[in-house]
């Protein structure tokens, strides 16, 4: 487990489908809605069928709409790049992934245990008085291999 690394990032456009929730509703797992976005990406095989896809686009899961921090309500899309967001369907929501600093938290192993795993890691950081602040405005995991994440964290 690696220490997380300030990198400043481009902005992209990412287009996918997209759901409502909270901490506390993710953490009741009849509840969590998480999941099943993911679960319909990948019946839905969105990754393949996205028009505009930008070439060699991995798979984000892009994490919006701060309502109150941690504590309130956010969006959660996901997706793949596209390269005009005009070109992108009705079907599909987009999110803009801001440029700007970011820590950028990796791991490896099975995603359905490391993804979770390292959002906790991610809660522990930010709980020190010495992390930089975080902005709450774009957060977002970048699926690299089926079995290599990294979540790249807004920071000010």
């Amino acid at each position: 487990m690696t220490e997380p690394r300030v990198v400043k990032q481009p902005g992209r456009i990412i287009a996918g489908i997209q759901i409502r929730t909270s901490n506390e509703l993710e953490m009741r797992s009849d509840d969590a809605r998480i999941p099943r976005l993911w679960q319909s990406f990948e019946s839905e095989k969105l990754n393949e069928v996205i028009p505009d896809k930008a070439a060699g686009s991995p798979v984000y899961g892009v994490y919006t709409e701060y309502s109150n921090g941690m504590d309130g309500e956010y969006s959660v899309l996901a997706g793949v790049e596209v390269t005009d967001e005009a070109k992108v369907p009705d079907d599909y929501l987009t999110a803009v992934l801001n440029a700007g600093d970011y820590l950028a938290f990796e791991a490896q192993g099975p995603l359905d245990r490391i993804v979770p795993e390292t959002w906790a890691r991610v809660w522990a950081y930010f709980e020190s008085a010495q992390a930089p602040q975080r902005a709450f405005d774009t957060d977002y995991e970048v699926y690299e291999s089926t079995d290599k994440v990294t979540l790249y964290v807004g920071i000010r």
